[in-house]
């Protein structure tokens, strides 16, 4: 019985496998975001929702090469899983259901361009843009230092009856910064390509209308100030502090790498992630 069940997984693994790596030319101008978790591709995707020509829902993992999980799919996007299941069997390939589904989730919200967040998007950029030649990717970069703080707050989550359920599964400082530094040398090996564009989270907080100007020209999308009226009048409510996924843009949390480390874990950060921050530009502060 153990062998038979090996066999099964061995096939089941290959026909997966066969199933995303079919061959696909999409016409469509999907928008992906990704990032090394805690970068700041939240905040992206909640302001691309509130424009009129784009729809960004909560993230989908549909670009990952892993098994949908239909239930929490259909949930969060507001659709029926018995209709996602049915685009999921009436499409050859992956990249076909992509299409199905972003197509469906456009008709729902009644918008002509799809938006998907996920962070690991910036491991599959090779698959994508091979399937999605007309795609354009946004790489979200943050100091590698305070993603680490933010990481390791950052609870992972499950899909357990029906909801998410978060829980903390504790990290080493140096697995959080290994994390940051594969991450961001995934969306870096794609600078060459004009479809892809790096985004800093310090300008995005910095800086927002001229930082959305810049990303949305390289979107071919016209710029809405409604991207920042929401944002502004939650600012105002809230105060300054540290951004939330759903709080306002705001710049507390640019630094907070020189509280929230200890010297022995900024020296983890140095040895690991040192020459990363470097190269890009995060290590000039005068603090390293």
């Amino acid at each position: 019985m153990r062998l038979l069940g090996k066999v099964r997984n061995r096939l089941e693994r290959a026909r997966r496998h066969r199933w995303r790596m079919g061959a696909w030319a999409s016409p469509e101008r999907h928008v992906i975001i990704g990032g090394c978790p805690r970068s700041g591709t939240t905040l992206l995707r909640r302001t691309f929702d509130r424009h009129p020509g784009l729809c960004c829902g909560p993230e989908s993992s549909l670009f990952l090469p892993a098994r949908i999980a239909l239930a929490p799919l259909a949930a969060t996007h507001g659709m029926d899983e018995a209709e996602v299941r049915a685009l999921l069997r009436e499409s050859r390939s992956q990249a076909a259901f992509i299409d199905a589904f972003a197509a469906r989730y456009r008709a729902l919200r009644g918008r002509p361009r799809w938006v998907e967040k996920t962070p690991l998007n910036i491991r599959q950029i090779g698959w994508i843009l091979e399937r999605f030649p007309e795609a354009r990717v946004i790489h979200v970069i943050r100091d590698g230092r305070d993603v680490v703080c933010s990481l390791r707050d950052h609870p992972d989550r499950r899909w357990v009856d029906g909801a998410w359920v978060k829980e903390l599964n504790p990290r080493s400082i140096e697995e959080h910064a290994r994390r940051w530094v594969a991450d961001t040398g995934a969306g870096m090996a794609w600078r060459a390509d004009p479809r892809v564009l790096e985004v800093r989270y310090e300008d995005l907080a910095r800086e927002p209308e001229r930082t959305l100007r810049r990303v949305l020209a390289f979107l071919g999308e016209p710029y809405d100030p409604a991207l920042l009226a929401a944002e502004e009048g939650r600012e105002a409510a809230a105060g300054p502090g540290r951004p939330d996924a759903a709080g306002p843009i705001v710049t507390g949390s640019i630094g907070r790498w020189r509280s929230d480390l200890s010297p022995a874990e900024q020296e983890v950060v140095r040895r690991v992630a040192g020459q990363r921050l470097m190269e890009l530009g995060y290590a000039d502060d005068g603090a390293w």
